[in-house]
């Protein structure tokens, strides 16, 4: 139970790092929320993103490859530090990544069912 509190701790004192969370920059940070408030990529329930549409701009893909690539590190060192699995971790993220997240963002379920922020 004290481990768990202490994974916890420690991830509630990561939600600064939130904020700019999957962002190279303000330009990509600019292009990421664009694209999740135009529904075009969408935050999902296992912590990462996803193309959402059938035909997205070109920039859509690398930024999800970008992004999803940079919360994959995040996660692996944050699971490391607290001897827990990645998963996990990106799980306790995803509603805080969501919270921060533009109004018009998408958000899958697990089961695969979308909501819309």
């Amino acid at each position: 139970m004290l481990h768990r509190r202490s994974f916890l701790a420690a991830l509630a004192g990561l939600t600064v790092a939130l904020a700019s969370f999957g962002a190279s920059g303000p330009a990509a940070a600019a292009s990421l929320d664009e694209l999740r408030r135009q529904g075009v990529i969408a935050e999902r329930w296992d912590g990462y993103v996803e193309v959402r549409v059938s035909n997205p701009p070109p920039e859509a893909k690398q930024i999800v490859e970008r992004v999803n690539a940079e919360r994959r590190e995040l996660y692996r060192k944050r699971a490391e530090q607290q001897g827990v699995s990645p998963e996990a971790v990106a799980k306790i993220y995803a509603p805080k990544i969501l919270e921060k997240a533009p109004v018009g963002t998408y958000f899958k379920k697990p089961d695969g069912s979308y909501v819309r922020k």
